[in-house]
């Protein structure tokens, strides 16, 4: 991270985001997804949780536009016990 700002002139005091990740198979049927998520909003730097996912699919499917990807709130009543983790 410290490479990083330095090569990229960024401000030390500003950090680095850093993302963390299990490697799964998204693709393994109907109860099986893949998606991303952030804990604030993207677009508005709200604090909410967003994200959107797909099910039955790889991350690839997600940010190519190969399919449209669901809200992370839907996961709530197609995968409860995936979203409640």
């Amino acid at each position: 991270a410290k490479v990083y700002r330095l090569k990229y002139q960024i401000p030390h005091s500003w950090g680095t985001a850093c993302n963390v990740q299990a490697m799964v198979f998204g693709n393994a049927g109907e109860n099986s997804a893949t998606g991303v998520c952030f804990t604030r909003s993207p677009t508005t730097g709200e604090n909410v949780l967003y994200g959107e996912f797909l099910v039955n699919a790889q991350g690839e499917d997600v940010v190519s536009g190969a399919r449209t990807p669901l809200p992370i709130a839907n996961m709530r009543h197609l995968l409860p016990e995936s979203y409640q983790e």
